[in-house]
């Protein structure tokens, strides 16, 4: 008998995690379709189910050892609003979330931030970094050898270049990095799609429409009365003369938003912002 109670509790968390997954996967769609009202209920129920705690000081420790350190080019428009952590509870798994202030090409979607977003996986002894990913426009990128020799040589921590007013998050030695361009890109037009391209050659075509024609409504009366720039004005190397260093460990400091969760959407939703933001993948 007590084997069987024994069985019964072991299998009521795993069908409350199943669960929980499910009403988070509703919200996320009742998110995206920006029904805020709809998606809070349910990521409330998510966290409910399965709340978020408080990191302990090793914790702490070990999210600020891994944190990245963020270059921007020297122009860039939109300063980093927020910033966020959500280490995961049996992974050795963080997330690292990037609010900007906006984004160049979407004035008029409604998200008051430019929600971004880079992970990395740890060694089980919690000495190392094993993996970095990044999120890249509706792609995750995943860091090669440069990129983990470049965060072991500082410390344990990546380097990510941002693009100018769009904030794709770039790992180190991107430039050779292999992807698909989307017929739904905004540049589509400047570079081939449908087919893997070097993501040198994607960046490219982000320059030269943002140097050429411009970002998307260029005409938006939000964008002039914020007084976003219209184009891009210097040089290819310019575009990408990512030396401006952000450490987001200083905005963390003042927001303190760090969580253990598996849950990262719903616990920006419950527990840190109070403006929306565009929810994007859980976890790599």
């Amino acid at each position: 008998m007590m084997t069987f109670f024994r069985l019964i509790l072991m299998i009521i968390p795993v069908l409350a995690a199943q669960n929980a997954g499910e009403i988070n996967e509703r919200a996320i769609a009742h998110h995206l379709k920006r029904c805020l009202d709809d998606a809070s209920r349910e990521y409330r129920r998510v966290i409910e189910m399965d709340p978020p705690r408080v990191p302990t000081a090793d914790e702490k420790d070990l999210a600020v050892k891994f944190a990245p350190r963020l270059f921007v080019t020297p122009t860039e428009f939109f300063p980093l609003k927020d910033f966020a952590v959500l280490i995961h509870p049996t992974e050795p798994l963080i997330a690292y979330h990037f609010f900007w202030e906006d984004d160049i090409d979407f004035p008029e979607d409604n998200d008051p931030c430019d929600h971004e977003l880079i992970w990395v996986r740890y060694s089980n002894d919690r000495k190392t970094i094993e993996k970095i990913w990044t999120y890249f426009h509706g792609r995750i990128l995943e860091g090669g050898a440069e990129a983990l020799s470049d965060a072991r040589r500082n410390g344990m921590r990546p380097r990510i270049n941002v693009q100018w007013g769009k904030h794709g998050s770039l790992p180190h030695g991107w430039e050779e990095m292999r992807i698909v361009a989307g017929s739904g890109d905004v540049e589509k037009k400047y570079y081939p799609t449908d087919q893997a391209i070097a993501l040198k050659d994607y960046q490219e075509g982000t320059y030269r429409k943002l140097s050429e024609e411009g970002r998307r409504l260029i005409d938006h009366p939000l964008a002039a009365r914020l007084g976003w720039p219209g184009k891009f004005t210097g040089s290819w190397k310019d575009f990408t003369n990512f030396s401006k260093l952000i450490d987001p460990v200083k905005t963390l400091e003042r927001t303190k938003m760090i969580k253990v969760s598996k849950w990262n959407n719903a616990t920006i939703n419950q527990y840190f912002l109070t403006y929306n933001f565009r929810p994007k993948t859980e976890w790599p």
